[in-house]
């Protein structure tokens, strides 16, 4: 088996090794590292098996001599990118793990995305294949290290779910192409597609929706705003948010001054009394219950309409399709430093306002 040494697994796309174990399918003469002909059960090359042709020895270039001409297969949905691409220009996953593909890798054939029928993962055992079922869908096989149709060494998607949601990446919202939000939008394209399409599309004379819930800005108002990167808006509920937060805290201090002193002193420093308090107290409360039920139903209209308009400035700003989308993952997605900023500016809302009740007390 010493021909083999150094030939490129067609399982594992590793090169077989002078002490490893090698099986050899009987058909095309593909060699395998044994272990993985257990996984595969199965040879993968059927392309040549349907041709009647026999395997040859190709060797993968070094990561080094890659020289980036090649197209780069998306490991999220599988479409292809032009070379250069930093992000999937359909559903916006970064490409920095893509290796670019030789045009005869058993991995390129025109079906690959289609999942055999017999639902085994693989063709029905047949001649030139190992004994044993091939591996179920997601368990391995000739279409990805790690399962599904992914392409090698990339991470696996999950076929039953489109990242574009049934949108063609073509269509167009108000004026911008799906997969141009997509690449905005970035997390959550399956759900946000399909509303924005539902928001713009008309029926005649009649316009599209207009409400639809998300319980992410009804639970997190604010702090979901910025974390979409609609941090105008989010400053604005956030600014609210803190408003109505202030009789619950004068509510609080109340009571914290009783507990300690005996009675209060900050309504009285504040020429307020109980009743008033109580009323401001439910009255915030009640707008606040309003500003979340708002958001719920139209935070993804007013994302919808962040999305589109932020996309068409940037179509107009960078003629450049690569500088483009990369610019469009940059600046869309999601942001976790948004979340922490919001969080910093409630706290330190807080913070003042105590040391403002406290001041009023004579405490301090």
């Amino acid at each position: 088996m010493q021909k083999y040494v150094g030939a490129e697994c067609p399982y594992c796309h590793k090169p077989i090794g002078a002490n490893d174990e090698v099986t050899v399918c009987p058909q095309c003469g593909a060699p395998y590292h044994r272990e993985c002909a257990k996984k595969a059960g199965g040879c993968v090359l059927t392309d040549l098996h349907e041709k009647g042709q026999q395997w040859t020895r190709v060797s993968r270039p070094a990561a080094s001599e890659i020289d980036g001409r090649a197209a780069l297969r998306c490991s999220r949905c599988g479409s292809m990118n032009p070379p250069g691409s930093k992000v999937c220009e359909i559903c916006g996953t970064p490409l920095d793990n893509a290796t670019p593909e030789p045009e005869d890798e058993p991995w390129n054939r025109p079906n690959w995305q289609n999942p055999p029928e017999n639902g085994t993962g693989g063709p029905t055992n047949g001649p030139g294949q190992f004994s044993g079922n091939q591996p179920p869908f997601g368990a391995g096989g000739p279409y990805g290290q790690q399962g599904g149709y992914g392409g090698p060494f990339q991470m696996p998607f999950d076929p039953f779910v489109n990242p574009m949601g049934g949108l063609d990446p073509e269509e167009e919202l108000d004026g911008v192409k799906a997969k141009d939000a997509a690449a905005f939008v970035h997390q959550n394209t399956p759900y946000f597609l399909p509303k924005f399409k539902a928001f713009f599309r008309r029926i005649g004379d009649k316009a599209g929706r207009v409400f639809t819930w998300n319980w992410s800005a009804f639970i997190f108002d604010a702090y979901y705003l910025f974390y979409r990167k609609m941090y105008g808006l989010g400053a604005a509920v956030l600014v609210l948010s803190v408003v109505l937060s202030i009789p619950s805290l004068i509510l609080y201090f109340e009571n914290m001054l009783t507990m300690m002193n005996g009675e209060g002193m900050l309504l009285k420093a504040l020429g307020l009394s109980a009743g008033r308090l109580q009323t401001l107290y439910s009255l915030a409360n009640f707008l606040s219950l309003v500003m979340k039920l708002l958001l719920a139903t139209l935070f993804n209209r007013a994302y919808a309409a962040h999305t589109v308009r932020s996309v068409k400035k940037l179509r107009k700003e960078i003629p450049d399709d690569s500088k483009y989308y990369n610019t469009l993952a940059k600046q869309g997605g999601v942001s976790a430093i948004g979340v922490l900023i919001a969080f910093a500016v409630t706290a330190a809302a807080s913070v003042v306002s105590s040391g403002i009740f406290l001041s009023l007390t004579g405490m301090i």
